[in-house]
């Protein structure tokens, strides 16, 4: 991973995500991952605590961080870094609950569509060789959920501008999410093998 590309944002969502996802996650673990020195590391600690995130705490016996409460968010934060605990609350909730869809299933329903839009063609050419009964049958459709709306439900003081610049930093910060032409509808990506990639923002 190339440290030196990653942003603030970046590196505190993907820092968010770590922490929520893995089992058994220390500083050091989080500092190699990272590329980052122990002082900010903590800095990116404290605002993913001052926006409401997350509030652990370091549990020496165990090794590991874990959770010590809720988390609140800083109402005393001013201007700009008020701006930044918003901005990185609201991408942070994005990431843990909206939609997600498989990428194998999702992979699998396309090839699906596509063999059955293949035979189709081929018995509207040649009736007499591919006979339209022995075709497969069209794949059910892929229950796709409403991504866009999710959003507005869970921030329906946002406007589209914000909403789209949101996406666009989740992709930054390796969360695939993007406006599927070919269904007509916004997908978010899960792909079990590969949970985010280091993106330039």
């Amino acid at each position: 991973m190339n440290n030196h590309r990653r942003s603030k944002m970046t590196r505190q969502l993907q820092i968010y995500y770590t922490l929520t996802t893995s089992k058994i996650i220390g500083p050091e673990d989080l500092m190699n991952q990272f590329g980052v020195s122990r002082r900010m590391l903590q800095r990116d600690l404290k605002d993913l605590h001052d926006c409401g995130l997350i509030h652990v705490k370091y549990d020496r016996k165990k090794k590991q961080y874990v959770s010590a409460g809720d988390a609140v968010f800083d109402k005393t934060a001013k201007e700009r870094r008020r701006m930044h605990l918003l901005r990185l609350y609201r991408i942070g909730t994005l990431i843990h609950e909206l939609s997600r869809t498989g990428t194998d299933e999702l992979h699998m329903y396309e090839s699906a569509l596509e063999d059955y839009e293949y035979d189709l063609r081929l018995s509207k050419e040649n009736p007499a060789e591919y006979p339209p009964e022995e075709i497969m049958d069209k794949p059910d459709p892929f229950d796709f959920p409403n991504i866009k709306a999710e959003y507005y439900a869970l921030f329906p003081q946002s406007n589209e501008r914000t909403r789209q610049r949101d996406f666009a930093v989740m992709n930054r910060a390796g969360f695939r999410i993007y406006y599927s032409r070919q269904h007509r509808v916004f997908i978010f990506e899960y792909d079990e093998y590969n949970n985010f990639a280091i993106f330039e923002e």
